[in-house]
C-alpha cells in the first residue's frame, strides 16, 4: 500500500512539475537561430538557452523561412552566408509574407560590419557580428526584443 501511495504522489510531483516547466518554457521568447556552420550553430543555441530563450535550430535558408512560418519566433537571426537561399533572400522572403514580416530579423554574420553593410540589399531590423561573446549576444538580442516585445526579455 505504501508503495502505491508512494508512486501516486510521484506521478503528482512528477505532473506538477511537468506542467510548472512547460508554463515557463511557454513564456520563453523563440529565437530562430540560422547559421550553416554546425558547431557555431550549436554553441550560439546554447548560449542563448543559457541565457533564457527557446531556440529553434535552421541550417539553410530555406530551414529559416520554414520555422519562422511555422514557430512564429520572437526573433530570427539569420547568417547571411546559408546554402540554398541565403541570408539576404531569407529576409526578403520573410519580409515580403504577411505571416513573417513583423518578425525582427537580425543580420548574423561576420560579413556585416555595419547597419550601412545591409543597405537596400535586404530587409533586416538589425545586426550582430560574429563573433560575439556569450554575455554580448544576449545582451544584444534581449534589445533587439526589447524594442519590439518589451514583456519578452528574460530576465
Amino acid at each position: 500500500m505504501v508503495n502505491q501511495q508512494e508512486s501516486a504522489a510521484d506521478f503528482v510531483e512528477s505532473n506538477e512539475t511537468k506542467a510548472s516547466r512547460s508554463a515557463s518554457e511557454a513564456r520563453r521568447p523563440i529565437i530562430v537561430l540560422a547559421e550553416d556552420n554546425d558547431d557555431a550553430r550549436r554553441v550560439y543555441g546554447l548560449v542563448l538557452r543559457h541565457f533564457g530563450y527557446h531556440v529553434e535550430e535552421a541550417a539553410t535558408g530555406h530551414d529559416a523561412v520554414r520555422l519562422a512560418r511555422t514557430v512564429h519566433p520572437n526573433l530570427v537571426l539569420l547568417d547571411i552566408g546559408l546554402p540554398g537561399l541565403d541570408g539576404w533572400q531569407a529576409s526578403r522572403v520573410l519580409k515580403s509574407d504577411p505571416i513573417t514580416r513583423g518578425i525582427p530579423l537580425v543580420a548574423f554574420s561576420a560579413r556585416v560590419d555595419s547597419s550601412a553593410d545591409l543597405g537596400e540589399r535586404a530587409s533586416f531590423d538589425g545586426f550582430i557580428r560574429k563573433p560575439v561573446s556569450p554575455s554580448d549576444l544576449a545582451r544584444r538580442v534581449g534589445a533587439y526584443l526589447e524594442l519590439v516585445e518589451p514583456s519578452s526579455v528574460p530576465e
